[in-house]
């Protein structure tokens, strides 16, 4: 049985592209869902590994609770499309 070491045969994972400017532009100072002002981090709607990118649309601001609540599963990203969700 021949062992592989672990960087042989393994498809390369492409660098991570990230737009600071189109990021710091989507950064609200409050949760796009629930108001809160604590805690608040941009999050990609679509992930960058799904093919998701920097841009205004695929960007939401969160607070951190609800940014963990989409983690989780419990937000879908239905939810987060900008524009119904709005505060």
């Amino acid at each position: 049985m021949e062992v592989l070491k672990r960087d042989q045969n393994m498809i390369p994972k492409p660098k991570r592209v990230v737009d600071k400017k189109a990021i710091e532009e989507a950064r609200k100072p409050y949760c796009e869902l629930c108001g809160c002002r604590d805690g608040v981090q941009v999050h990609h709607i679509k992930s960058k590994g799904s093919g998701g990118g920097d841009t205004p649309e695929n960007l939401i601001s969160l607070c951190w609770v609800c940014h963990r609540k989409v983690h989780d599963g419990l937000i879908k990203r239905e939810t987060l499309r900008r524009g119904e969700n709005e505060i």
